[in-house]
């Protein structure tokens, strides 16, 4: 019997060294894992705004030297002088690039839409722009090139005041008017930077001069005196003062005519300071970190709240009675106009049209991105909690995705879900755009897939059948939380309403764990042809829930977040690394 004992004693003890080693040895595992790069990058050089002029199958063309190819008389005795081969073709990538990013995301000029003073809100001017960092440009090779030129042409030397990027979008409500940088010896050279235009998307450059018609009126009246084509390499000089109008693209051209105006002197005394609506935007670094600061200010902000009395109506999924929370009210206006100014100090970057038939993402064009660690410390997120103990009967819940969305009437948003179909969460949309009224539009819509019944055979990808299950208008401060694998998609406002469409979004998952895991396959998404295949393998297993439960799962929470944290700093820096140091 004690022999017996004995061996099953040094069986247990065998045992449980080998537990201890297969343990010791899983951990020393992952701590490796943390400690070697994450995303194996292949080319030192980014692939995606790198010129290989061997990537086609002919020989690119010669690009002719810089010259002016029109001197235009434009009215009041002004001219404008049209520069061909302004960019060198070497150079552009890299121009594009530099134009495009910056330590500032774009300000939405039109944020302050009022349909009672348009002087209240930039109407008709360009409604996303960004002041691009004067130095840079001034010590750029574009400038080193053309600054000769533009100082021949004049006559004088010039002194860069200031530099603006403006994008602009079919249907955006342009008019003709003078450059609120208007002033005596000054001039603007103004690039296209949007090398993609054909023959038919518009976006041309016109001057005005007032002209008289006799056989129509008496009056004096605009009238189109000279019109500039957009070509990617072409920049156009002419007086600040004088009338212009940037015609937005076509309806035909799906992304935005991007422009850089750099506004100089002749008066090389003047120590004027130029600026505009995005001067005094903060740079990302510090937006950022002055979101997490956000406090509600009114006397009754710690109110208590009867969400049942604000309950509005409550919609289900047939197929699986996954539901729609509709709440109107929980928020008063002076705590709406807090939050939105909040936001919007934060400004907004561009994702661009995906041109993609099939619905794998919203395709929201403009949103800003906020920090889930940064938002848990506003006073909005209390509330949030709050809200969701009441939905859902757990205060567990974690934000893994915090954004500000900008809708307009030309965008093309896509139905799509927010998660999976094993992933149990909620999204959260508070809407914030004041007099949107339901004849303008901009409905948030829910969807359910029905059985092929032919037609997707017939016309392939994004020919997908739904019906729709509800709907519901952006009313100012309404709330709705709904189970977000429903697929959804946000209708964009009538062409009649020239503001945004602006709704706060909060995705959140059950706990702390399951929001870091989403975060975590979500990043690695981003980069999976990249990662290596140990790290394939480990994505796909988060993404369909294997390491969900902590009990089951070898992964810690801790591992999981310092996974998160390095990959996020991993991906940062490659990304910085994009952007070539001089154009």
């Amino acid at each position: 019997m004690s022999y017996l004992l004995n061996q099953r004693l040094s069986a247990g003890i065998v045992i449980f060294l080998c537990l201890t080693s297969v343990i010791s040895n899983q951990q020393n595992k992952f701590a490796k894992l943390l400690q070697r790069p994450i995303i194996q990058v292949k080319n030192a050089e980014d692939v995606r705004t790198a010129y290989d002029p061997n990537q086609f199958d002919f020989e690119p063309i010669k690009q002719a030297p810089m010259q002016i190819s029109k001197v235009l008389n434009i009215g009041d005795g002004n001219k404008a002088w049209v520069i061909d081969n302004a960019v060198a073709f070497k150079d552009f990538m890299q121009f594009k690039e530099h134009v495009r990013s910056g330590d500032t995301d774009f300000t939405f000029a039109h944020q302050n839409f009022s349909k009672l003073n348009n002087q209240s809100w930039n109407a008709q001017s360009a409604p996303w722009i960004r002041e691009m960092n004067l130095t840079t440009f001034r010590e750029s090779k574009v400038w080193k090139r053309l600054q000769p030129f533009v100082e021949e042409i004049l006559g004088k030397k010039v002194n860069l005041q200031y530099s603006e990027i403006d994008f602009i979008r079919c249907l955006d409500p342009m008019k003709p008017m003078t450059s609120p940088f208007c002033g005596a010896n000054k001039y603007i050279l103004s690039f296209f930077v949007t090398d993609t235009f054909k023959l038919n998307s518009y976006g041309q450059l016109s001057f005005y001069a007032m002209s008289r018609n006799p056989n129509m009126s008496n009056n004096s009246q605009l009238e189109v005196t000279e019109t500039v084509h957009p070509h990617g390499f072409r920049a156009t000089l002419w007086p600040a003062c004088h009338t212009v109008l940037f015609r937005a693209p076509s309806v035909n051209f799906f992304q935005h005519l991007m422009l850089l105006h750099v506004v100089m002197t002749t008066d090389l005394n003047s120590d004027e300071v130029v600026t505009s609506p995005a001067s005094f935007a903060s740079n990302k670094i510090t937006a950022m970190q002055e979101f997490g600061n956000f406090k509600f200010l009114n006397e009754d902000r710690n109110r208590v709240i009867d969400y049942g009395k604000h309950l509005t109506r409550t919609l289900y999924d047939g197929t699986k009675n996954r539901p729609i929370y509709i709440f109107d009210d929980l928020f008063t206006l002076n705590e709406l106009i807090q939050w939105r100014s909040h936001l919007c100090k934060a400004n907004a970057h561009l994702n661009g049209f995906d041109a993609e038939p099939s619905e794998s993402h919203d395709n929201v064009q403009w949103m800003k991105s906020l920090s889930p660690e940064k938002f848990l410390r506003t006073s909005m997120w209390p509330r949030l909690q709050s809200f969701m103990k009441y939905v859902d009967n757990s205060s567990n819940w974690f934000p893994y995705d915090v954004a500000l969305n900008y809708i307009r009437a030309a965008d093309h948003t896509r139905i799509h879900p927010d998660a999976r179909n094993n992933e149990e969460e909620f999204t959260l949309l508070l809407y914030l755009s004041e007099g949107l009224t339901p004849n303008e539009y901009g409905e948030t819509a829910w969807v359910v897939m029905k059985k092929d019944d032919g037609v997707l055979g017939y016309i392939g990808r994004g020919g997908e059948v739904y019906e729709t299950i509800a709907a519901v208008a952006p009313k100012f401060g309404r709330l709705v939380a709904f189970r977000n694998n429903i697929e959804h998609s946000a209708h964009p406002p009538s062409s009649l309403y020239l503001g945004g469409r602006f709704s706060f979004a909060v995705k959140v998952a059950k706990n702390r764990r399951l929001a870091y895991i989403k975060r975590l396959y979500e990043l690695m998404s981003d980069w999976s042809d990249q990662l290596s295949s140990q790290m394939q393998i480990l994505m796909r297993q988060l993404m369909y829930g294997k390491h969900d439960n902590p009990l089951v799962s070898k992964l810690s929470d801790d591992f999981i977040e310092q996974l998160f944290q390095k990959l996020t700093k991993e991906s940062s820096d490659i990304e910085e690394g994009y952007v070539v140091a001089q154009f």
